[in-house]
């Protein structure tokens, strides 16, 4: 017996169908506005959302503050001049609560990435935050400071002495990974920071300032860097210096950029942790899903990742389970836009073994 569904029924699953087509071929604009992009790390970032965007149907225009609050402020007013239906941004120096501000009078929504607010996605205040992914900093800095001072050998007195090159000053990245460094110095009292400068999480910053703590310090043994960048930094540094970093002074970073993953597998970092560049595409799924009617449930809102740690030991694993450093990802799959079975277009990188 043939079955038939009334009109009223079959007229609403042609609305669904027509407005589901319609939105995926819309090809939203959304906003992305990045620190710098003189950054190995921000590069990755923004070539995994390009990727996302063209597998999604997003036109992406990205803008880079160049390491300016200012610029920062001037180009979330630039995508709201433009009339862009998302924005995705990382809110360093103390930029999200203008931001949102700007973006909620537009009624534009937000994700804010690697950098927090001081309060929760979804806030009344703010309807328009949708949501916040990024890195479990303070972990990692912990991760980073255990793994320096395991490796140290005492000097004569039994002390260890270690610089510190932190980040970009007052945001929420340097400050928890400076917490995290902090709790393995609490767990262990032989260790003395010499000294620390700021090194805004980019290279030849990081490696000016440390030559000059180096020149005043010449006891230090080992370098806890707060990024990749910084890393990079400190290794010319001391290589400039004629000295073998590695050998001579030991240094951790954080980030897992191609060209650290390279110096773990030289010898001449010890240990680096990341994988957070991936936040970018995360959030550019968000943020498309939601601009396609797929409301993000509150408990999915505030994603803070577990990072990948590596050392030399792990290097083999690590390019066996991501070749050129980048794991798989289906932003169509991970989209409930495109496959209603989706629950999180999050995942964490774990070795296969």
């Amino acid at each position: 017996m043939k079955r038939y569904l009334n009109a009223t029924v079959v007229g609403a699953i042609a609305v669904i169908l027509s407005g589901q087509a319609q939105a995926q071929a819309e090809n939203p604009d959304i906003g992305v506005i990045v620190p710098t992009l003189d950054a190995q790390f921000w590069e990755s970032y923004v070539d995994f959302m390009r990727a996302g965007a063209e597998e999604l149907g997003v036109d992406l225009i990205v803008l880079n503050a160049d390491n300016s609050p200012d610029r920062m402020i001037r180009s979330i007013e630039d995508l709201v001049a433009r009339g862009v239906e998302g924005i995705i941004y990382t809110p360093y120096w103390a930029t999200a609560v203008p931001g949102l501000t700007l973006a909620r009078e537009a009624n534009i929504p937000v994700i804010l990435t690697d950098t927090y607010a001081d309060f929760e996605p979804q806030d009344p205040l703010f309807p328009n935050y949708l949501a916040f992914v990024g890195p479990s900093d303070r972990d990692a800095g912990r991760q980073m400071g255990e793994a320096l001072f395991a490796d140290i050998e005492p000097a004569e007195d039994g002390n260890i002495y270690i610089a510190v090159v932190n980040g970009t000053a007052g945001t929420s990245v340097a400050i928890d990974r400076r917490a995290g460094l902090q709790d393995a110095l609490d767990a262990n009292p032989n260790v003395v920071v010499v000294g620390e400068v700021d090194g805004n999480f980019v290279r030849d910053t990081s490696q000016t300032v440390f030559e000059s703590l180096w020149q005043g310090n010449p006891e230090i043994q080992g370098v806890w860097a707060a990024n990749g960048g910084t890393a990079t930094g400190v290794i010319a540094a001391i290589t400039g210096a004629g000295q073998t970093a590695g050998e001579d002074i030991i240094v951790v970073g954080m980030d897992l950029n191609p060209e650290n993953v390279d110096a773990v597998e030289q010898g001449r970092l010890l240990f680096d942790i990341g994988g957070h560049w991936l936040q970018g595409g995360f959030a550019l799924v968000m943020m498309y899903d939601h601009l396609n009617g797929h409301e993000l449930p509150a408990e999915q809102a505030n994603v803070q990742l577990e990072l990948l740690p590596l050392t030399l030991d792990l290097v083999p694993q690590f390019r066996a389970d991501f070749p050129g450093g980048v794991p798989e990802y289906d932003f169509r799959d991970r989209s409930r836009t495109y496959n209603p079975d989706a629950e999180t277009a999050v995942f964490e990188m774990t070795y296969s073994q």
